[in-house]
């Protein structure tokens, strides 16, 4: 399933907050889906949240890329 570019920038960037925040409280404890988890677990999937957004960032830009140059080759012909 792609997600469209502007949803991408904006999980990717609450992703961020999330991470940034926990490091900045340090907290000995996160919790995440009402479970408590370790502070680095926690951590790891924001940090992966983060990975899968600029990959899918990466892949949409590409796409649009491809598709851009697909009609720009079929108008000068």
């Amino acid at each position: 399933m792609q997600l469209s570019k502007p949803l991408v920038i904006v999980v990717g960037i609450l992703a961020l907050g999330a991470l940034g925040y926990n490091f900045y409280e340090d907290p000995k404890v996160s919790y995440l889906f009402g479970k408590e988890i370790n502070d680095w677990l926690y951590r790891a999937f924001w940090i992966l949240i983060v990975a899968l957004c600029v990959y899918n960032f990466i892949q949409l830009d590409k796409n649009t890329l491809k598709n851009k140059s697909k009609k720009n080759s079929k108008s000068k012909h």
